[in-house]
């Protein structure tokens, strides 16, 4: 190690010749030592044995720049797994066909940077991503692609195929609500909001199947959970029947049941209160006939014979025969003006039932839960 003041000073020649081997001495061995040399100039060398470092001195000579590591082969500075770059490391702003930090076994792949303040991605010779102040550009409708902790799977987001014109979303500032939905302001604001019900608890519906959908209970008076039940009991509570009266409520029942809209003050079918129950019924009325054809007996008057006897049945009465009795003459005729008609018109009323009802078909009421 040696370390000089880079001075030959004005002496004798034995003084001379060792100030000469001192800065030789110096300079041979890039004035190395455990600390900086005490006189320096602008680009010096100095091998820093307490640190393990090359240095070299900065133009202003103000202060030293490590250039590398003494122990490391080629003073750490050839390619390794994990370098460390002490200070800015300056490359050339390159190409997408000419990358300037790339791997050595791929010219292809890499980054480059096209302009000031941005950066760019290429692979396979495409770029693929462009980095500037405005944020990150993905190209060529490639997709962002987000990992889950496995690794295994991914979500990925990515733009329609073609895009009339730029479209930026921003995403809402809070967590949102369970079963919330995003929804836009119609300027790319999203924001969460309650999903809105496609089908109101409480509705009732008719299915072709025997059986209901998920979400739904048949409409068949059964006595359900108030707990389990909760949104369908809010709506309709005990309309359809208490139940047990603390635990549990009715659905409503509709089975064989025609169903009506209740008159609500319409007057149509006044009195009525909701939900409530209907017995089959008829709205009074006549049944009219006409004949195709008659036939009719007129009296024109008549007349009754009596027959009787003068002969003696030897009972003591004396019987007479002849057209009238005695002091009595038969009856005149005469038009009396009665008409029998024998044209007859059945009305007959089949009696197949116990309602009325129209043509129908069985379907399964449900209601939503």
């Amino acid at each position: 190690m040696a370390q000089a003041d880079q001075q030959i000073q004005n002496a004798s020649g034995s003084s001379v010749r060792a100030d000469l081997n001192n800065n030789f001495d110096a300079l041979f061995s890039n004035n190395s030592g455990s600390s900086e040399p005490s006189t320096t100039t602008a680009f010096m060398w100095f091998a820093d044995t307490t640190n393990d470092a090359l240095k070299i001195r900065n133009a202003a000579d103000s202060a030293f720049i490590e250039v590398g590591t003494l122990s490391e082969t080629n003073l750490g500075l050839a390619l390794k797994a994990s370098p460390t770059f002490t200070g800015n490391v300056g490359v050339p702003a390159g190409t997408v066909s000419s990358l300037p930090i790339r791997r050595s076994d791929d010219t292809n792949t890499g980054i480059y940077f096209s302009a000031a303040d941005t950066l760019d991605i290429a692979t396979g010779g495409t770029r693929r991503a462009h980095f500037d102040t405005n944020g990150i550009t993905i190209r060529d409708r490639k997709a962002l692609r987000l990992r889950d902790t496995s690794n295994s799977n991914f979500v990925a987001i990515q733009a329609p195929s073609n895009v009339s014109s730029d479209v930026t979303l921003t995403l809402p500032s809070t967590d949102g609500n369970a079963n919330d939905v995003l929804q836009s302001d119609g300027s790319g604001n999203l924001s969460f909001a309650a999903l809105p019900q496609a089908v109101p608890t409480g509705s009732v519906h008719m299915m072709a199947t025997t059986t209901a959908p998920s979400g739904y209970l048949k409409c068949n008076g059964a006595a359900v959970s108030r707990t389990t039940y909760s949104d369908l009991f809010a709506i309709i509570g005990t309309t359809h029947g208490e139940g047990d009266g603390s635990s549990t409520f009715n659905v409503p029942d509709l089975r064989g049941e025609f169903v009506r809209g209740w008159d609500d003050g319409r007057g149509v079918d006044s009195g009525r209160s909701f939900a409530s129950s209907q017995s089959s019924a008829n709205l009074q009325h006549n049944h009219t006939a006409t004949a195709t054809s008659t036939s009719s007996v007129t009296d024109p008057g008549h007349f009754h014979n009596v027959a009787y006897s003068n002969s003696d049945s030897g009972d003591g009465v004396i019987e007479e025969s002849g057209t009238g009795l005695s002091g009595y003459e038969p009856t005149e005729v005469a038009t009396t003006g009665i008409s029998i008609n024998t044209a007859l018109i059945p009305i007959s009323i089949n009696n197949q039932g116990s309602e009325a009802r129209p043509r129908n078909i069985a379907m399964l009421y449900v209601i939503k839960t």
